[in-house]
């Protein structure tokens, strides 16, 4: 790399770090690119000839997810490919899970976007970050020949997003986001098992259903009531601040 382009990397890198916290600092992703700039160290063209817009610097934050889990599918080297492909959805949930205040409002904004997570760059990357495995599956004999890996990942795809968004809302904390994603993938895993996988995803599965959180509410505040009320929801009381969201 020469060091024109070294250093233009470097400007994108602390840009998109100076994004990211200030979305952490205000809860909001109504930043300026001219603060942005200002934040950064650079001119204020630099960020436009960099990305272009806001929602453009926005998405590369959201890709950035993305990135970290194809290094991390890059240097796996399982025999197993379900496996990976569990441990690659739990990997993602816990980087969601370790940054709320910054995941909950980028992802929030992305999901809602005209671009959003509707863009080939991501969703499209998510399916085949997790077909790679899924084909490893099928041509070790741990799922059914007729699976079609690429319908496969997108309902993974699908599957992992939804849960997310619910996590983005508040309904569910991070535990119980990768519990619910763990367990919504082991179900999907075993309806095209074969012999040779379904033993171990029934253990998967029976771990993550003892997981699963029994009640899950919705309070005033966004923070789930399963786990600022366990202990009534245990004793069978009702929580005053929200109503059962209907979710076993």
């Amino acid at each position: 790399m020469g060091l024109r382009e070294k250093h233009k990397l470097e400007r994108r890198e602390r840009i998109l770090a100076t994004a990211q916290e200030l979305i952490r600092r205000t809860g909001s992703v109504g930043l300026s690119m001219r603060a942005l700039a200002r934040e950064a160290e650079v001119s204020l063209a630099t960020p436009y000839n960099l990305f272009g817009s806001k929602g453009a610097v926005l998405a590369e934050l959201g890709l950035a997810v993305l990135k970290k889990l194809e290094r991390e599918m890059d240097a796996i080297r399982s025999r197993d490919p379900i496996e990976d492909v569990l441990h690659i959805a739990e990997l993602g949930a816990n980087t969601y899970a370790s940054d709320p205040r910054f995941y909950r409002v980028l992802m929030g904004v992305l999901t809602q976007s005209a671009r959003g997570l509707h863009d080939d760059a991501i969703t499209g990357g998510s399916m085949r970050l997790w077909q790679r495995p899924v084909e490893g599956a099928v041509a070790a004999g741990l799922l059914r020949e007729d699976v079609d890996s690429e319908f496969f990942a997108r309902d993974l795809v699908i599957t992992f997003l939804g849960v997310l968004d619910l996590w983005v809302r508040g309904v569910l904390d991070g535990d119980a986001m990768r519990v619910h994603i763990l367990y919504a993938f082991t179900l999907a895993l075993l309806g095209v098992s074969t012999e040779a996988s379904r033993p171990k995803l029934l253990r998967h599965y029976q771990r993550y259903q003892r997981q699963l959180p029994r009640e899950i509410r919705v309070v005033e505040n966004g923070t789930p009531a399963h786990s600022a009320n366990a202990a009534a929801a245990r004793n069978g009381r009702r929580s005053r601040k929200g109503a059962p969201l209907g979710l076993h």
